[in-house]
């Protein structure tokens, strides 16, 4: 017996009539005498670049013996450092950067050239869309990521040895075929603005608002992202500021650290890196002018319902920066967190972590920030704040104890030891030192300036660096009731 007839209507909609068992049956017959043809992924055996480019050369080679490090100088300009190590068997890392970043961008267009690089490489590249380029990576280990960020643009990535040549081509495509896709964005940003919604609920969010508003003047380039301000985002303006970035490679900087020897580089360096466009023109970073508070300023976040607090004060200024200050100061810093440690954690049983962490830079302008955080009940904020307090002014007028620093000295010697085997730390620290352009023998006699740290320069560094006339502290409390 045939089925009843089934008849879905509504008030704004015809009925729809369900066909009946035998306009079914022939369609089932028609679907089985089809002939089906395999899916074929076209992509997992296409070629990254249908051609490479003509090689150019490297112009100039210079050493230096004493780091085991070797330069080139190519012939567009850009300029490659080596250093091989033998840590880890199979491992190539490299960072590539210049300056300009997105300072170089107006205010208004400051949203869509600071999230150019993250909008751009979710897009693919060269011919091969976000989907399909895992596909053509698949069983390689290579990848070479884009970032701008305010002061510099470049490039961080990895590779085997097996797979250097894919992350050379990935360097290329990365400078020359940058590729944009529009429904990718649109997720991107829905899916950002859905997360930041979800954020903007806790009062984690409210708290370190306010911090950062306050630490920076409200600058319109440290106000952290809003709902509002990802419908600033642009996927035109941000393509068009990052080929302008990737435009020039004459003033590009390329560290490779890891397993490999300069003769096996060299011919891809020539190849991949030595060909990218170049137009020689002359530029560097614009100072934005971020400037931070002077001096002191209290803030009180009342935000939730939990019952739970937390504090951050932070101590701010100029900052001579050379290997000596930079040691003190995050000396200084271990010394200081592990007596608040003891003091708020284990006497006053006050909060279960303490974290004290100094940051320093050299560009725009050299100068510190010192921040000291903990959570704890509401009703002990500020009773351990002004135990804070305390100890900062125990430091500045006492000094620590020579076993305290020894403690410190011998946690800094065993990490710079474990450290100098690292293939990504050395890449970091090298890279710094020639973006700043720093002598190397910074980073490769960093033993010899742990072992000359004493109380007397423990101390000298809090008096310097705790300035009490310079100081922010934030607040975080439950809602009032």
């Amino acid at each position: 017996m045939a089925r009843q007839l089934v008849v879905v209507s509504g008030p704004d909609k015809p009925g729809l009539t369900m066909p009946d068992e035998k306009k079914l049956a022939a369609v089932m017959a028609s679907v089985s005498s089809k002939k089906l043809e395999p899916y074929v992924d076209t992509t997992t055996n296409a070629a990254l670049l249908d051609s490479a480019p003509a090689p150019g050369t490297v112009a100039r080679t210079a050493t230096k013996d004493a780091f085991g490090i070797t330069e080139w100088e190519l012939s567009n300009g850009a300029k490659v450092v080596l250093k091989p190590t033998t840590f880890k068997e199979d491992e190539i890392l490299f960072r590539a950067f210049s300056p300009g970043g997105s300072s170089l961008a107006s205010d208004q267009d400051f949203i869509p050239a600071s999230t150019a690089a993250q909008v751009v490489a979710s897009g693919g590249v060269g011919r091969f869309s976000r989907v399909d380029l895992p596909k053509i990576l698949s069983g390689k280990v290579a990848s070479a990521s884009p970032f701008i960020s305010e002061l510099s643009e470049g490039l961080t990535g990895s590779a085997s040895r097996k797979d250097l040549e894919t992350m050379f081509q990935l360097i290329y495509l990365r400078f020359t075929q940058p590729r944009t896709d529009e429904t990718v964005f649109q997720v991107m940003k829905d899916a950002t603005k859905s997360q930041l919604t979800n954020q903007r609920a806790t009062p984690e969010f409210g708290f370190n608002e306010t911090l950062q508003t306050t630490l920076n003047k409200n600058h319109p380039r440290r106000r952290p992202m809003t709902v509002e301000t990802v419908d600033q985002m642009d996927l035109q303006k941000s393509m068009a500021f990052y080929k302008d970035r990737f435009a020039d490679a004459s003033d590009f900087t390329f560290v490779f650290v890891g397993s490999f020897d300069a003769p096996t580089l060299k011919p891809l360096v020539e190849k991949y890196i030595a060909t990218l466009p170049s137009t020689h023109r002359k530029e560097t970073w614009k100072d934005v002018e971020v400037e931070t508070v002077k001096g002191v300023v209290s803030k009180r976040v009342e935000k939730g319902i939990e019952p739970k607090s937390r504090a951050t004060i932070v101590y701010s200024g100029p900052f001579q920066y050379n290997q000596d200050e930079r040691i003190a100061i995050n000396a200084m810093g271990d010394v200081l967190e592990n007596r608040l440690r003891e003091k708020l954690r284990e006497d006053l049983g006050g909060t279960y972590s303490v974290s004290v962490g100094p940051s320093y830079s050299k560009l725009p302008r050299p100068e510190y920030t010192l921040s000291i955080g903990f959570g704890a009940n509401p009703d002990r904020i500020e009773e351990l704040v002004k135990t804070v307090y305390s100890e900062v002014e125990l430091l500045k007028s006492a000094g620590p104890t020579a076993q305290q620093v020894a403690d410190v000295k011998e946690t800094l010697l065993r990490e710079y030891e474990q450290n100098q085997k690292q293939n990504g730390y050395l890449l970091s620290q090298i890279a710094n030192r020639y973006e700043i352009s720093e002598d190397l023998t910074s980073l490769f006699a960093l033993q010899d300036y742990y072992n000359k740290l004493t109380p007397a320069i423990v101390q000298e560094a809090a008096k310097k660096y705790l300035n009490n006339a310079n100081r922010v502290e934030v607040t975080l409390f439950p809602e009032k009731k």
